[in-house]
């Protein structure tokens, strides 16, 4: 007699119900080789009698196991197990049970890409001090959802909850259109926008467009790693360029376009990320002449633009390209919440639309309700009340912090005072074990995150903006415990 006490466990206080607790033990066992085609069944008293529950539970379970053609039934004869499966060879498993998907970590077959390990997501509630984000306490979140409430109430909401234009809601590229050509002299038409589902999107999908096998990409020595990250997923060749106080060296991007055909470049020109550094104007200029000349794009990820605390910033290369080299992308998280999911990418029509066959594949289209709602909010003029909110506290924030770093860790650390953005490039002194700092703060509450990227520069990109001055404050302590503990301890080893 088939063990069936011991194969089908039950647990009554678990989520699942009772009876398809059954049916899953069953298919282990046909899946395991030990219940065979055409084998016949126990009857459902029997078995009721066996495991100790209701028949009607063991009922309930054959008929699934019927109805996904598990179990065939012959009239008169009884219940069998159905002669239609695969061929399923019987299988002694080490352990002597079968495993539960939950046990499969890794995949039975091949992988094309596999993600490095230096972005994993934090799961004990942490102090995050970030690479530079927002502050999402003081994002008016509250005023743009009750926009998009609304919308999906209003008569017209069916518009909103259909398929709509893959490029974007029309609202939203008017919106932006108006709204790039007051804040950073850029003149677009909605045709020349598409709108994504943030930066990255755009990113993925401008190198995606752009990149063959073995084509050539310039970006900076220390630069943005989930672009460079897309460029080698798209068989991009990485050239890099040193970065100093004036941003990229040109001389340099110039040197390599007479030794390489160079297919794109990747620049965040506006505060270089990570260091912080604005591309000087007339390093603008050249680069704009190197692309014209050699025919490479250039793609401009202005991510911070809307942040500038010292003067008025330089306006986007885009804003001065006429021969349409430049590929820009945008985004309103940094304005508003990293969970805001709206990113934008200009380029000439041909471009997007390119781009807009290529983000029906991944995306069919972004949130309608969403985009017509953040259309609305900028039309009525509160992304820009909100920026001149957040740009005050942030530019307090910016000092307070750069006080406190300079008071607490200076004697160990360099820095300059960003002119703008979210966070400040701070080098540790050479003898500070930058990965072991990290670990220290982790054990007290306190996630550095970007450390992985960048300790090979000897540098941290510490974000302010998101701290409010308790959490600095206690960020900054825990920084100087580790150090000094560790001053300590290379002191008794001398």
């Amino acid at each position: 007699m088939f063990p069936w006490k011991n194969i089908v466990s039950i647990d009554k206080n678990a989520p699942t119900p009772v009876y398809l607790q059954i049916v899953g033990a069953i298919i282990k066992e046909i899946m395991a080789g030990r219940l065979i085609s055409g084998q016949k069944m126990p009857g459902t008293r029997y078995l009721s009698e066996q495991l100790d529950i209701n028949r009607k539970t063991v009922v309930a379970a054959y008929d699934e196991l019927m109805a996904q053609a598990w179990l065939d039934v012959t009239p008169s004869q009884g219940t069998f197990i159905s002669q239609t499966l695969p061929i399923v060879r019987q299988r002694q498993w080490a352990s002597g049970s079968i495993p539960s998907y939950q046990q499969l970590h890794t995949a039975a077959f091949s992988l094309s890409f596999l993600p490095s390990d230096g972005h994993q997501t934090e799961k004990k509630e942490m102090l995050r001090i970030t690479d530079g984000s927002p502050d999402v306490r003081i994002a008016p979140m509250d005023n743009l959802y009750k926009r998009c409430r609304e919308i999906a109430s209003g008569r017209s909401r069916r518009q909103y909850l259909r398929y709509g234009d893959e490029q974007g809601e029309i609202s939203l590229r008017k919106a932006l259109a108006h709204f790039l050509h007051t804040t950073r002299g850029l003149s677009c038409s909605p045709q020349q926008l598409l709108i994504t589902r943030g930066s990255q999107m755009g990113l993925y999908l401008i190198f995606q467009l752009l990149l063959k096998t073995g084509d050539y990409v310039i970006v900076g020595e220390s630069s943005y790693p989930v672009a460079n990250e897309v460029i080698r997923k798209f068989q991009g060749r990485l050239l890099t360029v040193p970065v100093d106080e004036q941003g990229l060296q040109v001389e340099v991007v110039a040197s390599l376009c007479r030794q390489y055909p160079i297919r794109a470049m990747y620049i965040t020109p506006h505060h270089h990320y990570p260091t912080t550094v604005t591309l000087s104007a007339e390093r603008r200029v050249r680069l704009l002449g190197l692309a014209q000349q050699y025919r490479f794009a250039i793609v401009e990820d202005d991510y911070d633009y809307d942040f500038h605390y010292a003067s008025s910033p330089l306006l986007p290369l885009i804003s001065m390209d006429t021969q349409g080299v430049v590929i820009y992308i945008g985004s309103l998280t940094k304005c508003m919440a990293p969970a805001l999911r709206n990113g934008y990418v200009v380029a000439p029509e041909n471009v997007i639309q390119a781009l807009t066959q290529y983000r029906k594949l991944i995306d069919r289209q972004g949130d309608l309700v969403l985009e017509k709602a953040m259309a609305a909010f900028i039309e009525a003029g509160e992304l820009q009340r909100h920026l001149k909110k957040s740009l005050k506290i942030y530019r307090q924030r910016r000092d307070d912090f750069c006080t406190l770093l300079q008071q607490q860790l200076g004697e160990w650390i360099h820095f300059q005072v960003p002119d703008g953005g979210m966070a400040v490039w701070v080098v540790f002194a050479s003898d500070i074990d930058l990965l072991a700092l990290a670990k220290y703060a982790h054990t007290r509450g306190i996630s550095l995150e970007g450390v992985q990227d960048w300790h090979r520069f000897q540098a941290i990109r510490l974000g302010f903006a998101s701290l409010n001055a308790e959490e600095m404050q206690r960020g900054v302590e825990v920084l100087k415990e580790g150090i000094t503990s560790f001053k300590r301890k290379l002191s008794r080893s001398a």
